[in-house]
């Protein structure tokens, strides 16, 4: 086995996972991705030299970009210049350009080597890809030194987040109260009347449960209305397609009161604020784009903003597909509350559903 094998596995990996490749202009787009991905490397730097001690990420960060080049890097190798990998797999290839440049002028000269092989591409001069992306592979492994990252360890965790937005098969993760007693367990099967009442302008949410008022009667709280009024269906998206809601489970106090450490780590107060923060930034979004009408995924920047921000809690682990479905079933119910003033929505756990119908007159006036 070569010093570099590592890369071939993982050119391997991501032809079976380049969307692009039904494409008539597959190698511009993947010459797009390269220099795009180019340009988030050399920003690191420049965060880095702006921010110098008050940007301690800057490693984790270009473990994330390096890896992300890496994909495009080798799609557009495979594609373009054929042979290629299986040389710069061999351990020779390996040798950096002479000491002696500085950092910046470094990542500068990379971003011009990916800009020629764009001119290159774009101008169909194919005979030259070979020579300019084996240029772009020795400065690349000149700035992942510099930075201390292994473009292998890059590469493996590329291949995880690929996995986690785009796997093979969809398989939801483990509950995470599965082991508890079951009055510590979110509802696996629920029904939940959203009731918009109004007065005036003011227009205010009440939720329902087997008759009875629970939670707070909610309202946009902005000037302009925007319907946020119904944004605990978020909540119950997330109870459906995470398994997780520190919000839901103190509204249904089903709190994990058996385990002190879970109670007040995973269903505590600063576990809820984030779930708070994270609908408000998703829908912050969302409202840019018509609520994800007519959509069928969410951007890749706002899945990885929401993972960062649940870090350190049980719902890190949940892979971005399930929050991208969690996300997007959520806001096909919002519409619905929104258009119809309210209406009834069934929560199954079981089945990973949310089911909404809305409300009849005689029930609205209950």
């Amino acid at each position: 086995m070569t010093d570099n094998f590592w890369l071939l596995e993982f050119a391997e990996y991501a032809s079976k996972t380049d969307k692009f490749i039904d494409s008539s202009d597959h190698a511009a787009l993947l010459a797009a991705g390269l220099i795009g991905e180019a340009g988030s490397i050399v920003a690191e730097l420049k965060k880095k030299r702006r921010e110098r001690d008050a940007y301690p990420v800057y490693r984790e960060k270009m473990v994330q970009e390096l890896g992300d080049f890496l994909w495009y890097f080798v799609r557009l190798a495979a594609v373009s210049a054929p042979g290629l990998l299986q040389e710069l797999s061999r351990p020779e290839k390996t040798v950096l350009p002479p000491e002696g440049s500085s950092q910046l002028s470094e990542h500068l000269e990379f971003g011009a080597a990916v800009g020629e092989v764009l001119a290159a591409v774009s101008a169909s001069r194919l005979g030259d890809i070979n020579m300019l992306l084996g240029r772009v592979w020795v400065l690349l492994i000149k700035i992942a030194n510099d930075a201390s990252v292994s473009l292998s360890h890059a590469a493996v965790r590329n291949r995880e987040k690929i996995r986690s937005r785009w796997p093979e098969e969809k398989h939801y993760a483990p509950l995470f109260d599965d082991d508890f007693p079951m009055e510590e367990q979110l509802p696996r099967h629920l029904q939940v009347d959203f009731l918009e009442r109004a007065h005036g302008s003011h227009r205010t949410v009440i939720l329902r449960c087997n008759e009875i008022n629970f939670g707070d009667r909610l309202t946009d709280n902005i000037g302009d209305p925007d319907g946020y009024r119904f944004h605990d269906i978020f909540h119950f998206s997330y109870v459906v397609h995470l398994g997780w809601s520190p919000v839901v489970r103190a509204l249904m106090r089903s709190k994990r009161k058996s385990d002190g450490k879970v109670d007040e780590v995973q269903d505590g107060s600063r576990a809820c604020i984030i779930e708070e923060a994270v609908s408000a930034i998703v829908f912050s979004r969302a409202k840019q784009l018509n609520f994800f009408k007519g959509l069928d995924r969410v951007d890749l920047d706002l899945l990885k903003t929401v993972k960062e921000f649940v870090t350190g809690f049980e719902v890190e682990m949940i892979p971005l597909w399930q929050w991208e479905t969690a996300i997007l079933d959520g806001y096909r119910v919002f519409r619905a509350l929104c258009a119809n003033r309210g209406g009834r929505v069934t929560l199954d756990m079981d089945s990973h559903q949310l089911f909404y119908e809305p409300h009849s007159v005689s029930e609205e006036l209950k």
